[in-house]
């Protein structure tokens, strides 16, 4: 039976709970526990839950603050300088972070659409941020500008990331200058969770910054269908949800605990909004 959990500031037990289904189903006994901490009480006791899981999924809040607790990162995590995953291999822990190549796979079916040339406008700053940049600036994007409430944070996002993506441009937009961003953006993401207490999300919804065409992006899960992405599509947007992304990640970790290949990762991903779209109408 492998024991595994997801820890974060917040837990996504939908997704996992289908997931841990998912396993189960393909003959792989599992268990999905979720953990909801703090910043602090996760710093102490990690030592302590990595002798009771066989596999951690780091949720929402800890991409970031896990990345100095472990000495085996791989190229892609010493990048991005976050993590989505802890996996036993050859047994020692490795940080992973499997959410880049997850999104770039769900990339890789709009990649015809993609205006190189434009800007890409980030909301948030966060372990979101860093994946989204990342697999944009591989597709071939080099204009980035990030919104954010907390300065501090978006500009420690750009001095990592400028050592580790050269060539790309960055620039740090307050909440008050979106609405004054000239329509040059081409793609959206949004990183920031939905609810009626993030005020950077009312900014969005005007859409002036944004290219005829363009792509909008919602790492959000619940609801599937975010007011970003519906007002998206109204001006004619090419759409990526959120639950895309985590199906695609999620593919990649079963891979990685199993050693061995699942059911075709599309099958998954409609299996996974269709889950997700109950649970909002339920």
């Amino acid at each position: 039976m492998f024991k595994w959990v997801e820890i974060g500031l917040q837990n996504n037990k939908p997704r996992y709970q289908m997931l841990s289904e998912f396993l189960a189903n393909n003959n792989f006994a599992n268990q999905v526990n979720f953990i909801q901490t703090t910043e602090e009480e996760f710093k102490k006791k990690m030592p302590e839950w990595l002798t009771q899981f066989d596999g951690v999924r780091i949720g929402r809040g800890l991409g970031e603050v896990v990345i100095p607790m472990f000495d085996n990162h791989p190229l892609i995590v010493d990048k991005i300088k976050a993590a989505d995953a802890i996996v036993k291999m050859d047994g020692k822990w490795w940080l992973k972070s499997n959410a880049v190549d997850g999104f770039s796979r769900v990339l890789a079916s709009v990649g015809e659409k993609f205006d190189l040339e434009s800007s890409v406008l980030v909301v948030g700053a966060g372990a979101a941020a860093r994946v989204a940049i990342t697999g944009l600036f591989v597709a071939g994007f080099k204009n980035f500008s990030i919104s954010t409430l907390d300065f501090e944070k978006a500009k420690i996002l750009v001095e990592e990331l400028s050592r580790s993506h050269l060539g790309a441009n960055f620039r740090v937009v307050p909440k008050e200058g979106l609405i004054l961003l000239p329509g040059i953006h081409g793609v959206l993401v949004n990183t920031t969770p939905m609810g009626e207490d993030n005020p950077m999300l009312a900014e969005l919804y005007y859409f002036n910054f944004f290219k005829v065409g363009g792509i909008a992006i919602d790492f959000s899960i619940l609801p599937v269908e975010t007011p970003l992405l519906v007002g998206a599509k109204e001006i004619g947007a090419s759409c990526i949800y959120g639950y895309q992304i985590s199906a695609h990640t999620d593919m990649i970790w079963c891979e990685q605990i199993s050693g061995r290949k699942f059911a075709n990762a599309i099958t998954y991903e409609q299996k996974l909004g269709d889950h997700l779209r109950a649970q909002a109408t339920g």
